[in-house]
This record gives structure tokens, C-alpha cells and sequence, in this order.
């Protein structure tokens, strides 16, 4: 009783008492249905290397340069080829969990190389109690949606994942496209994974028990066509992420890129309140906004393409409101005064809403 009341007492002076190695397991992962937020930061010199056991990161001064929130998307009501190869019918191994858009993949540029139409690109997700694998894709080639079965699975995650696991998977995925033009597209991939830290992260988020896993992600993709292959040049990547008991998405993410052996830091992101009032990014895929920063011209990218697009001050004031008829699009934003606002874009019922700073 003494040790309880001991307990209680001390819970006010320290309202955070982890430090503790955890065991991430499935249950720690999204599952169909959800929609998770994140911010993304434009802090890219933050200290991603520094790790091992019983490791304090502070990350608390992240700043918010926009935000998505992902939706993991059921597979009801998906197309018929679709659901005959990743439906509750397909075979075992290719039965997905979720899936979700997918931008990443060198498939999306092959479009401007050949003459076809690649689109709506989505990659697949299999969750089960003993590992989380990446089973495919699928994407819209000239207005048909096709499957992409990798012939070998790729595996993310192997459950219960703890300190100093180390593990590698490899993809193989082979997409035949004579049915719309003389080429293919191979790719081969191969993942190392370690988990070579654990501790305490804090963020603006919070702070979590976290174990920290590196995936190092060696590619390569190439194209044969009417006889003539070629290649895309894909840098290794590496992924970091920080990863905690029930938050479904990583704490942090950082994803860097191999030169020489030296990485530079592309992308970060932090698991996040939603604040911007951000719509989920489903089915019509990720709006781009880019260069951001902007000086004189933004470029827009929505795979569903735009009818209307809002530019808001932070306080919710419209700033300017256009009307355009395509899927990229840019504006002129050499009129705007310095600082953060919001942009909505808007396609028969749906909208997707991003943020992007004006220098």
C-alpha cells in the first residue's frame, strides 16, 4: 500500500517516466480504414545518425512546413482485376490489408518516356500477426486499372520487433505491357533492416518509448522497349524511422539519399495533430505543391486533375480563388506577401487541402 501511495504521490513531479525498451507487434500498424496525419518539416539538418540503446532524441524544435493525412484505403469496391489479385479470393500471400497511393514509384515517370498513359498508381499492404509484406501494385495504364503482382514479396516488418533485430527482403516485380504497347518494366529491390536503437523521442507531438529502425532500400527499375532497354539511375535510400507502442504511424520518419557515401536528408516527417484542417489524401492520390518555398510560381499536381483551387491567409481569409480544367497547373504567387498559407484544390465533390510558404 505504501509503494502505491509512493506512486501516486510522484505522478504529478514527474509526468513522464518511460525509458523503458518496448516490443512493437502488428497492433502497432493501421489497418483499413484509418487516416493518420502527419507534418512534414522543412528542418532537414536535423541529427538522424545518432542511436543504440537506452538513446534520448530530442527533436522538440521540428517546425511545420504542411501536413498530409494518409488514408489506408479497404479494398471494397475496388475494380474486378483488382480485387481477383488482392481480394479476400486472391491467393493467400497477395490477400492485402489496406492500400494507398503511391508516389515513388519510377512507373509514375515512365509515362512521359512512352507513349501510354501511367496514372493512379497505388501500392498494396498484407498485415498479419507475424510480419507486414508489400504484395504489389496497381496503377491506370491508357484508363484501365491493372494489377501489379511482385513475383517476389518484399517484407517491411517481421513481428515482435525489438533491439538489434536485422533482417533483409527482396522484390521482384515484372509489369508486361504488350497488351497496350511493345514494352515491360522490371524491378528489383532489396531491403536491410535494423533496429539499432531504443529509448525516449520527443517531438512536437510528445514524447514516446520508441524503438528506432533503419531500412536501408538498394533499387534498381529499367524498361525494355521495342527491343531497346534503359534504366533509371535510383540513389540507395535510407529510411529512418522511430516507431511506438499504438501510434500506428512512426513518431518520425526521415528518408536520405547515398552519394559517395555520404546521405543527404530528403524528406522528414513527425506523427501530428491535424491543425491545417487537412482532408485525407485518398483514392485521387497526393496534391503537389512545389517548388516550396516559393518565390514567383507554384506548380500544382493532382492525379484526379482541378476545377477550383483557394488560397487562404493561416486566419481562414480567402486570398484568391481560381478556376482551372487540368491536373498540373501553376500560379503566379510573385504578388503574395511573405508567409505560410493554405491552398485547396477542389474535383467533383473532393478536396484536398495543403499548405506552402511563400518566400
Amino acid at each position: 500500500m505504501k509503494l502505491t501511495l509512493l506512486s501516486l504521490l510522484l505522478i504529478p513531479v514527474f509526468p513522464y517516466m518511460g525509458n523503458s525498451q518496448i516490443t512493437i507487434t502488428d497492433a502497432d500498424f493501421p489497418v483499413a480504414g484509418d487516416a493518420l496525419t502527419v507534418s512534414r518539416t522543412a528542418d532537414l539538418t536535423l541529427d538522424y545518425s545518432s542511436t543504440g540503446p537506452n538513446h534520448q532524441w530530442d527533436f522538440s524544435n521540428l517546425t511545420l512546413l504542411d501536413q498530409v493525412t494518409r488514408e489506408h484505403n479497404s479494398l471494397s469496391g475496388v475494380p474486378f482485376l483488382i480485387n481477383l489479385s488482392y481480394g479476400p479470393t486472391a491467393v493467400t500471400a497477395y490477400r492485402s490489408s489496406y492500400y494507398m497511393p503511391f508516389t515513388d514509384l519510377p512507373l509514375n515517370q515512365f509515362g512521359n518516356l512512352l507513349p501510354v498513359q501511367i496514372e493512379n498508381v497505388f501500392q498494396y499492404t498484407k498485415k498479419n500477426a507475424q510480419k507486414m509484406t508489400l504484395v504489389g501494385y496497381s496503377a491506370s495504364i491508357n484508363g484501365q486499372a491493372i494489377p501489379i503482382k511482385s513475383d517476389t514479396i518484399e517484407t517491411k516488418y517481421i513481428y515482435p520487433l525489438e533491439y538489434e533485430d536485422e533482417y533483409i527482403s527482396r522484390r521482384y516485380t515484372h509489369l508486361d505491357m504488350s497488351m497496350f504497347i511493345p514494352a515491360e518494366w522490371i524491378q528489383q529491390r532489396k531491403r536491410t533492416t535494423v533496429v539499432d536503437g531504443w529509448g525516449q523521442i520527443t517531438t512536437p507531438f510528445g514524447t514516446f518509448d520508441v524503438l528506432r529502425v533503419q531500412h536501408k532500400i538498394e533499387e534498381t527499375d529499367s524498361v525494355k522497349y521495342n527491343g531497346t532497354a534503359f534504366g533509371l539511375d535510383i540513389p540507395v535510400t535510407y529510411e529512418y524511422e522511430w516507431i511506438a507502442n499504438g501510434e500506428k504511424t512512426p513518431i518520425l520518419k526521415v528518408v536520405t539519399t547515398e552519394l559517395m557515401g555520404n546521405e543527404t536528408v530528403v524528406s522528414a516527417e513527425y506523427k501530428d495533430n491535424n491543425y491545417l484542417g487537412i482532408e485525407t489524401i485518398g483514392e485521387s492520390g497526393a496534391l503537389k505543391v512545389y517548388p516550396n518555398p516559393v518565390t514567383d510560381e507554384l506548380i500544382l499536381s493532382w492525379a484526379s486533375g482541378m476545377k477550383h483551387i483557394s488560397i487562404y491567409h493561416l486566419d481562414g481569409t480567402l486570398v484568391q480563388q481560381l478556376s482551372f480544367e487540368h491536373a498540373v497547373q501553376a500560379i503566379n504567387t510573385s504578388n503574395l506577401n511573405s508567409g505560410m498559407y493554405l491552398l485547396s484544390a477542389q474535383k467533383d465533390g473532393e478536396t484536398v487541402t495543403t499548405s506552402f510558404v511563400k518566400k
